[in-house]
């Protein structure tokens, strides 16, 4: 069955309803085919169907180039998504979030993916909406039913969770096709699902301090210690900002105050200290800029208490000042070599050379060649390949008008 149809269409007889597509099918051998499968009949990757690879721990199959693998494999398989779960297991509580913290995480990630026009995914599809719905999809899943084993505290990683939210999306693209409005509607659904797993995975406890709403929560310490820099966008000062990820020469900060957050290149930031950079320490700061400074040193005081907080600030605020110097001496070098730069450009254009007509290569041409333009009342001539201008010139003949022309241009 392709994606982009759905079932409803290739099997069977469709009845026209107002609502979903109900099926009625010719004989019962294809609806009892599907209730003695164990495993679904789509792949977990592409939907299609086709020759597939079965998991031994779960129900999902997959085709070997979707994998990808060269050849079958002769002994058990397990999928990706359970090998994954198994190392979540065995690292338990070691793992970034256990599950006591996924259990109070989870409901805020799926209060964001049930906005509005998701109401299709919020309880479990029943046989008066669809009554077909059980023939064609193996393992059926909603937001309820995620929300229900969240407070359970089934997962063990956000991973886990994000497997189990996919066949949402997979359900829809096998029952309403690939093209459906519903199927648009899921994968928004579950770009939101994968969003959230990120910023769990980034800072758990900075997660569940910003969905609690708390006012201090940008200053509660984290059980990861975030590093304190001063970022500079462009039109700005430098703004103290914690750092929550690196990639490659970019850093992604949250900036104290706003809680704003930004991608800045690495060259834009400075290790943190107690006062502002050196080079805008002559600079006017608005109230702002004065209200994140004192956040930014609360939570300075609130790691400090915690004993996170090793770094010696006076060692800080030395190499600080070092390395603004450093770097405006450098500004200022560029500056000054740009300049006389410039000025030796300018000096050579001045010097320049100014290339003799007889010092030019000689022309071979005849010294009957005659070169005539109407603009210029000069005739020239070429002589034994040398250039001379000829006083015999003509002037060039004013034309006659008549009289209506004159008339007219008067």
């Amino acid at each position: 069955v392709s994606p982009t149809t759905s079932p409803a269409k290739q099997n069977g007889m469709v009845v026209e309803v107002a609502g979903p597509v109900v099926i009625q099918y010719k004989d019962k051998k294809n609806r009892e085919k599907d209730k003695k499968m164990k495993n679904d009949c789509y792949c977990w990757i592409c939907h299609h169907t086709g020759k597939m690879l079965c998991c031994e721990k779960c129900t999902r199959v997959f085709h070997i180039k979707c994998v990808p693998l060269n050849e079958e494999p002769d002994d058990d398989w397990i999928c990706p998504c359970c090998a994954h779960q198994e190392q979540c297991t065995k690292l338990g509580d070691k793992s970034k979030c256990c599950r006591t913290n996924l259990a109070r995480m989870l409901p805020f990630a799926l209060d964001r993916m049930a906005s509005s026009g998701t109401e299709a995914f919020q309880q479990p599809v029943t046989k008066e909406v669809a009554p077909n719905y059980s023939d064609f999809v193996h393992y059926p899943m909603d937001m309820q039913t995620l929300r229900d084993r969240a407070r359970a505290g089934v997962w063990t990683c956000t991973q886990h969770f994000l497997d189990e939210a996919r066949w949402i999306l997979h359900n829809c693209i096998i029952f309403n096709g690939g093209k459906s409005r519903l199927t648009a509607l899921a994968r928004t659904v579950y770009n939101v699902c994968q969003h959230e797993m990120l910023e769990i995975n980034l800072c758990p406890d900075c997660f569940l301090n910003a969905c609690i709403a708390d006012k201090d929560w940008f200053i509660k310490p984290c059980k990861k210690t975030h590093r304190l820099v001063w970022a500079k966008l462009r039109g700005f000062p430098y703004w103290p900002a914690k750092v929550l990820q690196k990639q490659m020469q970019q850093i992604d900060v949250r900036f104290f105050g706003q809680k704003e957050r930004a991608w800045i290149h690495e060259s834009n930031t400075l290790d943190i200290s107690e006062e502002p950079p050196a080079g805008n320490r002559n600079k006017e700061s608005g109230s702002n800029r004065v209200a994140s400074e004192d956040e930014m040193n609360k939570y300075v005081e609130n790691l400090k208490k915690v004993g996170r907080w090793p770094i010696d600030m006076s060692k800080v605020l030395e190499t600080k000042g070092k390395v603004v110097e450093e770097r405006e001496e450098e500004e200022e070098d560029n500056k000054s070599v740009a300049s006389t730069d410039n000025a030796n450009r300018k000096k050579k254009k001045d010097k320049a050379p100014v290339k003799e007509i007889s010092k030019a290569p000689k022309l071979k041409i005849s010294s009957n060649s005659l070169l005539k333009d109407e603009r210029v009342n000069n005739a020239f001539k070429f002589e034994d390949a040398e250039l001379k201008v000829s006083s015999t010139a003509k002037p060039d003949r004013v034309p006659q008008h008549s009289e209506k022309r004159k008339k007219y241009r008067l």
